[in-house]
């Protein structure tokens, strides 16, 4: 996925993990602290702080030490993106292909950042098509006895 800002800077996919928490973080509550941020990604405090300085930098947050962290209009933009990109994913596959969904929210969160939007508009619309198809249950089924079935091959 091709998520640069306007000046033009490329987001590492330890950045975009962070532009998702922030998303993700500031729908559940009016304010993201950078204690929130370590909890939901599991990491330090200082690692936050490092990228909520470069995403800063390149005006994607606005954030100042110790204070709120707040995604701008270009930052809320590609954070939706990259939040909907990786829920079409773990849809997918749990829904889909029944994975566990501990197994797919890592898997997910893998695939999102390496995936071309054409293969995520693919999966996204395959989605749609299976939800709206009424033998959808039946179909998910007989794959999953598929799968059971030539486990071993």
């Amino acid at each position: 996925m091709e998520n640069s800002n306007k000046t033009g800077y490329k987001l590492t996919k330890s950045l975009e993990d962070y532009m998702r928490a922030i998303y993700i973080l500031s729908k559940r509550s009016k304010v993201v602290r950078v204690k929130n941020i370590a909890e939901m990604l599991k990491v330090k405090p200082s690692s936050v702080t490092f990228a909520l300085r470069k995403l800063s930098e390149i005006g994607l947050i606005e954030y100042e030490k110790h204070g709120y962290v707040d995604l701008t209009e270009e930052g809320l933009k590609i954070a939706s993106k990259l939040s909907k990109r990786y829920r079409s994913i773990e849809y997918f596959l749990e829904s889909i292909l029944g994975l566990p969904r501990k197994i797919a929210e890592i898997d997910a969160c893998n695939m999102e950042h390496h995936l071309h939007d054409e293969t995520i508009d693919r999966i996204r619309l395959f989605v749609k098509f299976v939800e709206e198809n009424p033998k959808r249950v039946k179909l998910i089924g007989e794959f999953l006895k598929y799968y059971e079935k030539n486990l071993d091959e």
